[in-house]
């Protein structure tokens, strides 16, 4: 009986963890992206970085080191000539050595039989097998992307721009194009996620020489909606593991047109 009730709530704790939303923050104020993750009471992004205890470096005097006879330049002798020039002679043909064998390394590679160049059927035969497995990838991952993309909400979508230029037949251009383009993306992001948008002002500054473009949103969602939607997308990819990997069956060899068919 302790067993059971131990149990149950160790799964409770988790049933709890997991459908606590994670929170995230974004704003962009002045050209600045300011990102801020947090989990129930907790900030999870970004880290909050200790501060060293700086320490004073003491001050030490540097010292130059006397020269002694034994450091001093010496002139160099005969003999110290005399190897220096058979080094000097060793090296160069050494480098004469290692250029013939660049060269003979080179005149090898041009000598190797080029790759044939795959038929048309066979290019086709790859693509169309490619084609196939993508097909299966996405109607794996549909409904768990589905299922992730329903529970993803977006709350206090803030969009305050201001377009402005010297130009006023430009900046009139800027602000039809931006405004289509703003609000188009505001319609595709509602039908994908639940939104709930604060505020929308986008407005034409024909007085103002630099153009703002400000916004904010919070993202939620839950850690057991991420787990379930990973968990059919992997249990559909397993279920249809031999499509995928499966090789494409390769074109047989015809005989060329050159050659003379017996009989």
């Amino acid at each position: 009986m302790t067993a059971l009730i131990v149990i149950g709530i160790i799964v409770l704790i988790f049933a709890i963890i997991l459908n606590i939303r994670i929170r995230a923050e974004v704003k962009f104020y002045g050209g600045v992206v300011d990102l801020k993750v947090k989990y129930f009471l907790f900030t999870v992004f970004p880290f909050k970085k200790k501060e060293k205890k700086t320490k004073k470096a003491k001050n030490t005097k540097s010292k130059r080191p006397s020269v002694t006879e034994e450091t001093a330049e010496k002139v160099p002798t005969a003999e110290e000539k005399d190897t220096a020039s058979e080094e000097i002679s060793a090296d160069k043909t050494e480098e004469k050595v290692s250029a013939a064998e660049e060269s003979d390394t080179e005149s090898d590679e041009k000598a190797k039989p080029k790759k044939e160049k795959k038929s048309f059927s066979e290019r086709f035969g790859s693509i169309s097998d490619i084609i196939e497995k993508v097909k299966v990838i996405w109607e794996c991952s549909a409904k768990g992307l589905k299922k992730l993309f329903l529970h993803i909400y977006i709350d206090g979508l803030v969009i305050d721009f201001r377009i402005a230029g010297e130009d006023a037949y430009k900046t009139a251009l800027n602000y039809g194009r931006i405004s289509a383009g703003v609000y188009n993306a505001i319609g595709i992001i509602s039908t994908l996620f639940r939104t709930n948008i604060r505020s929308v002002d986008i407005v034409c500054d024909f007085d103002g020489k630099k153009s703002v473009f400000d916004c904010e949103a919070k993202i939620s969602i839950k850690p057991a909606t991420i787990f379930s939607a990973v968990f059919v997308i992997l249990f559909g990819l397993l279920k249809n593991i031999r499509v995928l990997t499966k090789k494409s069956e390769n074109v047989k060899d015809q005989p060329d047109s050159n050659e003379a068919v017996t009989v």
